[in-house]
C-alpha cells in the first residue's frame, strides 16, 4: 500500500515538473540567449557592443573591419547608431529579438536613443529591422521597404558584404533626408539635397547670364555714333492705321485623366508604423524572410 502510495506521488512530482518546464522553457530559451548577446534585461546606461556583430560568420575580416569603419562613421555623422547584427539563429520572434538586442546592449544610451538595427538569422534565412528614437520617423514603413527592395537581391545571391554596404548607403541618404525635413516617404522619393553643390550651381547660372547680357549689351553699343540732327529718327511715310478684328470660332477642351495613387506599392499612407518592446520602449521595424 505504501508503494503504491509512493508511486502516485512520485507521479505527480513527474508530471508536475513537466508542466512547469513547458511554462518556463521559451523564458529559459531567452534567457539562454540573452547570457549570449546581451547581459541582463535591464537597459544600460551606455553602449555595450560595436555596431557589427557578425556572428553567423558572413563576412570575412577585412570586410569586418572596412562595413565596421563605414557603420562608425555614419553613425557620429548623423548622431544615430546604424547597427549590423548577424545570428546563426533566434529565440522567439525575430522582431523581438531584433528590439531586444538594440535596448539591452545600450544602443538607446547614444544619441537621445536613436539608432536603426539590421539583423540576419540564417536558420531560418529571415532578416529584421528595428528602429528606434528619431530613427523611426527617418526609417518609414515605405522607406523600409525600399531598403528591403535594394538589399534583397544581394542577400539572395549570398553576397552579404554588398547588402550590408547597400545598407549603410541607404542610412545615409535616409537620415540626410530627415535632417533637411523630407524623411524618405509616399510622397517624397527624392535624393537629398547638396547645399554646397546647390550654392555652385546657382552662382554658375547667374555669371552665365550676367556675361550674356553685357555681351548682348557691348555687341549693340558698335553702331553708336554722334549725329548732328534728329532727321535719321523721323519718319516720312506718315501713320497708318489699320481695323484688326477677332472672329471667335470655336472652344476646344482637351482632357487628360490622372494616374490614380495608391499610395505606395504596398498600399501605405506614409509615416512610420510603431510598437512596443519588452523594454517597454517603443521602436519601428519590419521582418520578412530572404
Amino acid at each position: 500500500m505504501k508503494k503504491k502510495q509512493r508511486l502516485k506521488t512520485l507521479i505527480n512530482v513527474v508530471m508536475l515538473i513537466a508542466v512547469i518546464g513547458m511554462i518556463l522553457a521559451p523564458h529559459l530559451t531567452a534567457l539562454a540567449s540573452s547570457g549570449e548577446y546581451w547581459d541582463s534585461y535591464e537597459m544600460p546606461t551606455s553602449r555595450q557592443k560595436e555596431r557589427l556583430l557578425d556572428d553567423a560568420d558572413l563576412l570575412s575580416d577585412s570586410e569586418e573591419t572596412q562595413l565596421l569603419d563605414r557603420l562608425n562613421s555614419i553613425s557620429n555623422t548623423h548622431s544615430s547608431n546604424v547597427v549590423v547584427l548577424t545570428v546563426p539563429e533566434h529565440s522567439g520572434t525575430i522582431q523581438d529579438f531584433a528590439d531586444d538586442y538594440f535596448d539591452y546592449n545600450g544602443f538607446q544610451a547614444d544619441f537621445d536613443g536613436s539608432g536603426v538595427l539590421f539583423m540576419l538569422s540564417m536558420s531560418d534565412r529571415e532578416w529584421a529591422i528595428s528602429t528606434s528614437g528619431s530613427a523611426i520617423y527617418a526609417f518609414t514603413d515605405y522607406g523600409q521597404e525600399y531598403l528591403m527592395d535594394q538589399m534583397l537581391p544581394y542577400l539572395r545571391d549570398g553576397d552579404y558584404f554588398g547588402a550590408f554596404d547597400k545598407y549603410v548607403d541607404v542610412a545615409d541618404k535616409f537620415l540626410t533626408l530627415y535632417e533637411q525635413g523630407t524623411p524618405y516617404d509616399v510622397n517624397n522619393t527624392k535624393e537629398p539635397k547638396n547645399p554646397l553643390a546647390g550654392a555652385f550651381v546657382s552662382l554658375l547660372i547667374g555669371m552665365v547670364i550676367a556675361f550674356a547680357v553685357i555681351a548682348f549689351m557691348a555687341k549693340d553699343l558698335h553702331t553708336v555714333h554722334m549725329n548732328a540732327s534728329a532727321a535719321g529718327y523721323q519718319s516720312h511715310s506718315g501713320i497708318k492705321m489699320q481695323v484688326h478684328h477677332d472672329t471667335y470660332v470655336r472652344t476646344t477642351t482637351a482632357r487628360t485623366k490622372l494616374p490614380e495613387n495608391d499610395g505606395s506599392r504596398s498600399g501605405h499612407s506614409g509615416g512610420s508604423s510603431v510598437h512596443t518592446s519588452s523594454s517597454g520602449s517603443s521602436h519601428g521595424g519590419s521582418h520578412g524572410h530572404f
